[in-house]
């Protein structure tokens, strides 16, 4: 499937001269597909994306309300949330995917 938007959640951590980390870690996620690419680091926990909609349940209305560029994508052809595909949501859905 071609031009599918993928989320990944990932672990941010600036690194020395050396390749040791250095500060805390933030959290956030990858938001791509084949023709752009955005990031979000501002979170401090995993849980916190969750209630913010990264989740199977609400990622098609988390993307809509902050990366329109890839929502008409996201609503035609799927998203991949972490590697697991979720199919779009059929017309009149309330974005709950099975």
């Amino acid at each position: 499937m071609s031009n599918v938007v993928s989320v990944q959640f990932t672990r941010f951590q600036d690194l020395d001269d050396h390749g040791n980390p250095d500060g805390e870690p933030t959290y956030g996620y990858r938001i791509f597909d084949d023709y752009e690419q955005n990031y979000n680091n501002c979170y401090e926990s995993i849980e916190e994306m969750q209630r913010d909609g990264l989740t199977r349940q609400g990622i098609f209305d988390f993307i809509a309300g902050n990366h329109d560029s890839f929502d008409l994508t996201a609503r035609e052809k799927g998203v991949y949330l972490n590697g697991v595909w979720i199919k779009p949501p059929k017309d009149g859905d309330d974005d709950d995917p099975e």
